[in-house]
């Protein structure tokens, strides 16, 4: 019968071999299932629209985006204007290849105008331009809008990924002023208001009062007075005023002070008081010296 065989032994570099490939495969199956680092163009909205500057010239126009997660934009991106009728009026790609930003991050795309007129950097200064009075944009990448604004009388909505049944609009912004997000419920017309300018900000500017044009108005008195200044208090009227108030207020002590306003500084009661004081004081130096005994 012949011998048993020795049983085989693996070498050094087999039995090591064979754990590194189990690790390799561990870190192929965790790559694959790994969530990638950033999102889509998702994670971007339409943050402000400026259409022009102070004196309203539409040169002076921006946009902002506000990432709220980690995503990127893509050569696809564009930022899309359409007119009332819904009809595209022409758009602009921000970013020629792939770019990614962080959750937080606020990206201008601004003229040079609107760069000096708000004294502020942009990303780009690719702008499409932007109608005055009504008007719509929206952030698209490939075929997908992503997020819609619309401003002033709109006959045809366009509508984005999230609201797509919402007709609403916002007031159609005056030179000057930002047409501002401060909301997002997917309504227009509740999500966006006229305020200040803030790029590259939170939307934190003070509110566009339709009645005053933007303008704090001067407040008036009940009298219609446009400088605000009530007539009664002003020149000899004021000073009649106060000399009626002061003698009131005299007459009213007066009347209630039993001495007949004798302790109080002013007119004759004060000098009635002095007398009186005087002659206690003679009375009484009379009545020690009466007293003093003789030696």
């Amino acid at each position: 019968m012949a011998p048993p065989e020795p049983p085989v032994v693996p070498s050094r570099h087999e039995r090591e071999r064979v754990p590194r490939r189990s690790v390799h495969a561990v870190i192929a199956l965790l790559l694959l299932g790994a969530p990638p680092a950033h999102a889509g163009v998702a994670a971007f909205r339409l943050s402000e629209v400026v259409t022009a500057s102070p004196t309203g010239d539409p040169a002076a126009r921006y946009v902002e985006l506000e990432a709220i997660g980690d995503g990127c934009l893509f050569p696809s991106t564009v930022v899309r204007v359409y007119g009332p009728d819904g009809a595209s009026m022409g758009d602009a790609m921000p970013y020629a290849s792939t770019t990614c930003f962080t959750d937080g991050t606020f990206l201008l795309f601004a003229t040079a105008e609107a760069q000096s007129v708000y004294m502020t950097a942009a990303d780009t200064s690719v702008v499409p331009a932007l109608p005055l009075a009504a008007g719509q944009l929206c952030l698209v990448s490939s075929t997908t809008r992503y997020d819609c604004v619309r401003w002033g009388p709109i006959t045809t909505p366009v509508h984005d990924l999230f609201a797509p049944a919402d007709d609403t609009s916002a007031p159609a912004p005056p030179g000057g002023f930002a047409l501002a997000r401060v909301a997002d419920v997917n309504v227009v017309s509740t999500d966006w208001r006229v305020e200040t300018p803030t790029p590259r900000g939170p939307n934190d500017g003070t509110p566009w009062d339709p009645g005053d044009a933007g303008v704090d108005a001067t407040p008036t008195d009940a009298s219609g007075d446009a400088s605000g200044t009530p007539d009664a208090a002003s020149g000899e009227d004021a000073a009649s005023s106060v000399d009626a108030a002061q003698v009131d207020a005299n007459d009213r002590f007066l009347d209630l002070d039993p001495r007949g306003g004798a302790v109080c500084g002013c007119g004759a009661g004060a000098q009635r008081g002095a007398v009186s004081a005087v002659l206690a004081a003679l009375i009484l130096i009379s009545l020690r010296r009466r007293r003093r005994p003789y030696r």
